[in-house]
């Protein structure tokens, strides 16, 4: 009996290596006079394959027309699958499978392609994806606009995002937020940016880049900024018994001249200081009080408390 359930066991051990093993993926290349080739990404489920024993394979029907692994890349911190691919003939349907190591799972793949003699497909910034499922082609930005700012006005059509801010806020020292099509990335200068990491200077326009999730779809995107005056703000505080009522203008111009003005006659002039202008002591009557091109009607009223 135990060595039934020895040789039951060396068994099950035997056959569980013969599956753990990566498929026997192999083409003869002198067979062939024409190649393909592409700089690729793999994934399987949403990950990434990055295991030493990770494969992709290029087949025609059943035949194997070309075999890699994935390879490090230190200068873009990656894995990429540098794949080539062999034929006689131009136009070949190319399919791909991929073998997860880590899970011991081969994939086919739903996305095919047609065999070009001496084409090129990828690069090491903007990659073939060999991908199942697919990944996200759109490479749009959804919003921008700023840490801690409430735009006035955020605009995205076609490729020009136009938004408009307060003057309160230097342009020279803004952080992007934004939100982008599902899994893409935004880059400036072929620089990975992060939403709400980056402070940049918006004096002038502003050029990114958003690639796809799959890699397949680049579009650039010109950022710019304008700015609105604040408006001033005008508070009244009405007269009671025991004292006159005031008026206080708010303003961002400041050294700007604020003119107080009742029934045609100036009661008082004063500049915007630390942003405000006080005009005490008032009796309760109509009053204009003028900055620049605003200006505001205010009456002054007699309360009994």
């Amino acid at each position: 009996m135990k060595k039934i359930a020895f040789c039951f066991i060396a068994l099950f051990i035997y056959s569980h290596s013969l599956l753990a093993q990566a498929p026997n993926w192999a083409v003869k290349e002198s067979d062939y006079q024409y190649t393909m080739t592409f700089v690729a990404k793999l994934n399987v489920d949403g990950k990434r394959l990055v295991n030493p024993n990770d494969k992709v394979a290029a087949f025609v029907g059943n035949i194997c027309r070309g075999v890699s692994g994935v390879t490090y890349v230190a200068s873009e911190k990656n894995y990429y699958a540098f794949l080539t691919v062999f034929a006689n003939q131009q136009g070949e349907n190319i399919s791909f499978r991929l073998y997860d190591a880590e899970a011991n799972k081969t994939t086919t793949v739903s996305k095919q392609t047609a065999f070009v003699v001496n084409e090129h497909k990828g690069n090491l910034f903007q990659s073939y994806s060999i991908a199942e499922p697919a990944l996200n082609y759109q490479s749009e930005i959804l919003s921008f606009n700023f840490m801690n700012i409430t735009s006035l006005a955020s605009i995205i059509n076609s490729n020009t995002v136009k938004i408009n801010i307060s003057e309160s806020y230097p342009l020279a020292n803004l952080k992007p937020v934004f939100t982008l099509s599902k899994g893409a990335n935004l880059y400036k200068n072929r620089m990975l940016q992060k939403s709400g990491e980056v402070t940049d200077n918006f004096s002038s326009p502003i050029t990114y880049e958003v690639l796809s999730e799959d890699e397949s779809t680049l579009n650039s995107y010109t950022v710019s900024v304008s700015q609105s005056t604040d408006p001033t703000l005008f508070y009244r505080k009405n007269a009671v018994c025991y004292a006159r009522g005031a008026i206080k203008v708010v303003s961002k111009k400041e050294g700007a001249e604020v003119k107080v003005t009742s029934d045609g006659k100036t009661v008082a002039t004063k500049k915007i200081t630390n942003g405000e202008a006080l005009f005490s002591e008032l009796n309760a009557g109509s009053y204009i009080a003028t900055v620049g091109n605003e200006f505001k009607v205010i009456n002054i009223l007699m309360k009994d408390k």
